[in-house]
């Protein structure tokens, strides 16, 4: 199941606030500790284009320096990346970070991958729209599916269609 707390975690407000400055999303912010190491990681996405290594060189020269000196005590592990092609969703949040990209999600109560769109990201469910049912083949226009019906979902890329 997708985790629901993703924006109500004070790293990730934290982190959002500082890379929404340069333009871009913050998807993920994690941290751990480990044998005297502190350990970020955090994932940006930009809706009007790709991520670039300038980006990820931006955020990094925005986030370390001020970690680093908050976590005085401990050597700072930094890893700041682009969420990929094909990225597993880790929490409900994505959905409305990625609006408007392709996503594969499995549905509990069809019990089958759901092809789609994401047209709108809501507290509850997430419309889809241009819908495949994986397994049947069946199309619909839209689809409305509560964020407890979904099993996993990730972006999709569709090789082809870039390739045309």
């Amino acid at each position: 199941m997708l985790s629901d707390d993703g924006k109500n975690l004070e790293l990730y407000k934290e982190i959002d606030s500082l890379v929404s400055a340069l333009g871009l999303r913050t998807v993920e912010a994690a941290d751990s500790v480990h044998q005297g190491s502190h350990s970020m990681r955090v994932v940006v996405y930009k809706e009007d284009g790709e991520v670039t290594t300038d980006d990820l060189a931006a955020v990094y020269n925005i986030i370390y320096p001020r970690y680093s000196v908050i976590f005085s005590d401990r050597d700072l592990q930094l890893e700041v990346s682009s969420p990929g092609l094909q990225r597993t969703f880790k929490d409900v949040m994505e959905f409305s970070v990625f609006r408007g990209k392709l996503v594969r999600a499995y549905s509990i109560s069809r019990s089958c991958y759901i092809t789609g769109r994401i047209e709108e990201a809501g507290d509850d469910s997430v419309t889809l729209s241009g819908c495949t049912a994986e397994d049947t083949g069946e199309r619909v226009e839209r689809i409305v599916l509560p964020y407890s019906d979904i099993a996993k979902a990730k972006l999709e890329y569709r090789w082809e269609a870039s390739n045309a």
